[in-house]
């Protein structure tokens, strides 16, 4: 391998390291959400009072927690 490549790699192997955290950390703080809005619509449901209305795409993605 050339100093060049081997100088991109270098560089580039903290960057990705970076954007894999920040998307792992993303995907946990989505769930979380998910959680909430579960807990949240089954006190809703338990008082009497209806779940918020279901908002289209976002929550239609899966994400396995």
């Amino acid at each position: 391998m050339s100093y060049i490549q081997q100088r991109l790699t270098t560089a580039t192997d903290p960057r990705l390291a970076i954007v894999i955290r920040a998307a792992v950390n993303l995907k946990v703080q989505l769930c979380e959400l998910n959680e909430l809005r579960e807990r949240v619509n089954k006190e809703l449901a338990s008082v009497g009072k209806s779940p918020q209305p279901k908002l289209p795409s976002a929550r239609n993605l899966t994400l396995q927690c």
